[in-house]
């Protein structure tokens, strides 16, 4: 595999900007010799990380070494991979701007059938958010230990007398604009249609987001097509490292 650091200015985003990518390098591919563009897995990151954390916390690069998949591995800050009340459109650079990027300069598929997409914590708010958005984009989107419903999870805070946060205002507006929103993935799965992705879903037992992801999956098993997987393990690295073994199995399957 040979692994690419990408540096360029997003017109999106109106900044420099970096993705970081794994790419097989077994065959020679060349304009002439006709071969097939690579099959694509977006990975995305969580909240405190950035997109080398893959390559330093986990063993990505040696568990796609046998495949023919291009990993890439944008960066979003804290976005929640939206495009932000106050802030920077991160969404649309994720899924209009990059892809069409790569597709032009490196000879990747765009085509559903070929695009995955996959994160956690953050990250897998952000893989479920752009496949439940775009079906007919991602055939494949996989969620470790996704904050997979930020409703509860800031009526929660509420309850505890915190206040919503000043980067979730920022990102989503108040509250109320959240709830039943585009970024609110219940919302999204409530009106999914005829198209659906493959969904991956997997949580610790101990991590503090497993009851919002068991309650998504319970919500929406009988009428989507998920995939659910819970383990002993909690929100750290042990629990994401193993976690995208399975993810690989179940994407390749």
């Amino acid at each position: 595999m040979a692994l690419i650091r990408f540096d360029f200015f997003s017109d999106v985003l109106k900044v420099d900007t970096a993705v970081q990518m794994i790419v097989p390098q077994k065959c020679e591919r060349s304009p002439n010799v006709g071969l097939p563009p690579y099959k694509v897995l977006y990975l995305l990151h969580g909240l405190k990380q950035n997109e080398t954390s893959y390559l330093r916390n986990s063993c990505i690069e040696r568990y796609v070494q046998d495949t023919n998949l291009v990993v890439v591995m944008p960066s979003v800050g804290r976005s929640f991979y939206t495009d932000q009340k106050k802030g920077y459109p991160y969404f649309t650079y994720l899924t209009e701007e990059l892809p069409h990027l790569l597709a032009t300069l490196f000879s990747i598929s765009t085509k559903r059938e070929d695009t995955a997409i996959a994160g956690l914590s953050m990250g897998g708010y952000g893989a479920l958010k752009a496949a439940l958005t775009n079906p007919w984009q991602y055939g494949y989107a996989a969620s470790m230990s996704g904050a997979l419903d930020l409703v509860s999870l800031a009526n929660r805070m509420q309850d505890e007398k915190l206040p919503f946060p000043a980067e979730f205002e920022n990102t989503f507006g108040s509250l109320a604009c959240l709830e039943g929103s585009g970024d609110d993935l219940f919302a999204l799965a409530r009106g999914m249609g005829a198209v659906q992705p493959r969904l991956y879903i997997t949580c610790g037992t101990e991590d503090f987001l497993y009851e919002d992801n068991k309650r998504f999956v319970q919500t929406f098993s009988a009428r989507l097509p998920i995939t659910y997987d819970e383990l002993s393990g909690s929100h750290t690295w042990a629990f994401w490292d193993a976690a995208l073994t399975r993810v690989l199995s179940s994407l390749l399957q």
